[in-house]
């Protein structure tokens, strides 16, 4: 499929029926595309509960809701987790308020560091109205929510890169990737590698050496780390600064799919729902040469 008819189809998917027109409260395509039910924690929960929720279920992203009503009341990201632990603007809390004390710091409600006014979209939205917003506003992933702003569904990135597999021929990885590529070292600290993603704004790095790619870390691969019991026994025995200074290499994903940049996007986006991942390397004779990520297909509807 070519680029302009896939755009044409996602018109035609936004395009009202000819029939009665739904309220601001029925469901529409939205949903079609959108995760749901959607896992929900309230503000009051401990950041280390939420940690292991998200290291165990795989979600970068969980809405704070009000547990009786759903309601809306934040929204907490694996972004903001390693922003917190690992040297971001969110690091200094631990730094001001706990004394550096990892422990108590962890053992806080997600409501200190969770995002507040939180950009949802209704329920009854067009699919490119959620593009439209997650463009303008930076974002990886959106709440779903009905006229009582409740807390229906969740759409994310990944759901939007879903929609491209095996249906784009026409545009290669060459033209939509990112060609400088921020990467870390074997021997860079998990900490370093932290800081890098809060300062930067990234969510994974890709690990090289000599030019090829030995591993990929996230932060899905540091909420995994840190929701892990081993990462517990040092939280409460005050040794989790000797743990941070461990090579990100040990806790990254070795096993990464790779792709050429003459590939077309269709086949990355495949690779991409089908390995359930955000980012893929693209290599040429087996050196990196950029990387392609979900957000980068939103550049072909522009």
């Amino acid at each position: 499929m070519s680029r302009e008819t896939f755009r044409r189809t996602l018109k035609e998917k936004s395009k009202p029926s000819s029939k009665k027109p739904p309220s601001r409260s029925h469901a529409g395509e939205i949903i079609q595309v959108a995760k749901s039910p959607v896992v929900t924690v309230a503000s009051t929960t401990p950041i280390y509960d939420a940690i292991q929720k998200m290291a165990k279920e795989g979600f970068r992203r969980i809405p704070i809701a009000n547990p009786g009503t759903k309601a809306l009341e934040g929204i907490i990201t694996a972004t903001d987790i390693v922003d917190y632990l690992g040297g971001g603007k969110k690091f200094e809390i631990i730094e001001q308020r706990f004394g550096g004390n990892f422990f108590k710091a962890l053992n806080q409600s997600i409501g200190i560091i969770m995002t507040k006014n939180v950009v949802s979209v209704k329920i009854s939205a067009k699919i490119s109205e959620a593009i439209e917003l997650m463009k303008e506003k930076n974002l990886g992933g959106l709440p779903v929510v009905d006229d009582e702003n409740s807390v229906r569904a969740i759409i994310t990135e990944r759901d939007i890169a879903s929609l491209f597999a095996d249906r784009i021929s026409d545009i290669r990885v060459s033209q939509i990737m990112s060609e400088k590529v921020l990467t870390a070292l074997p021997k860079t600290t998990i900490f370093e590698v932290e800081k890098t993603m809060a300062t930067h704004g990234f969510r994974r790095l890709p690990i090289v050496s000599d030019g090829k790619v030995m591993a990929i870390i996230t932060t899905m691969d540091i909420i995994r780390f840190f929701g892990s019991g081993e990462v517990f026994k040092h939280l409460r025995s005050g040794t989790i600064i000797q743990i941070l200074n461990t090579p990100a290499l040990q806790i990254a994903t070795k096993e990464i799919s790779t792709i050429e940049p003459n590939a077309n996007v269709g086949k990355a986006a495949k690779i991409m729902r089908d390995k359930n991942i955000g980012a893929i390397p693209v290599v040429e004779k087996e050196k990196l040469v950029g990387i392609v990520t979900e957000r980068d297909f939103f550049k072909i509807i522009e």
